[in-house]
């Protein structure tokens, strides 16, 4: 139990660490569509500096804001499954709702901002390269598909704990 409250700390540290930058998501998001030079601030996602003022690369910019806002709620996600096993309502149907959420949500961040990188590449840089390696874009789809299988995982445990309840 004790390592659990530790990285429900960790989490909540985290999350509370977001909470803070979520005022400035929403600054940015508006302050990209209002002003035409957005060069004034030095943006680098996933390794892309965004400096160009195109529609394209506004749309690309409020896209990877709206992904982090992703990643905050799949946080959010797991701080309340941390909740529920410090609970010990280990096998609870939010804990496996959650779970599945978190997968699909990290699937879909790794998947759209890996297309993003790669369209913002493809349009400003004019060079496509090929990286060998770990990338973040990788490690989410991975834990995206790991959080999914947990999530059926909990699902066979909880449905074998109600038949072992049931047997006399």
């Amino acid at each position: 139990m004790k390592k659990l409250n530790i990285l429900k700390t960790i989490v909540d540290i985290l999350w509370i660490l977001s909470m803070f930058s979520v005022p400035l998501i929403l600054f940015m998001s508006v302050f990209i569509f209002i002003s035409d030079d957005i060069s004034i601030f030095n943006i680098k996602i996933n390794g892309l500096e965004i400096n160009e003022t195109s529609l394209i690369s506004k749309f690309i910019l409020s896209a990877m804001l709206l992904i982090y806002i992703l990643l905050i709620y799949c946080i959010y996600l797991f701080k309340s499954i941390l909740l529920s096993f410090q609970r010990l309502k280990i096998f609870d149907e939010i804990v496996i709702v959650n779970f599945n959420k978190i997968g699909y949500l990290l699937i879909i961040s790794g998947i759209a901002s890996g297309v993003l990188s790669f369209i913002y590449d493809f349009f400003y840089s004019q060079t496509i390269h090929l990286e060998i390696g770990f990338s973040s874009n990788l490690l989410m789809l991975c834990l995206g598909f790991f959080f999914i299988i947990l999530s059926e995982t909990f699902k066979m445990s909880k449905k074998l704990k109600e038949e072992n309840e049931l047997t006399i």
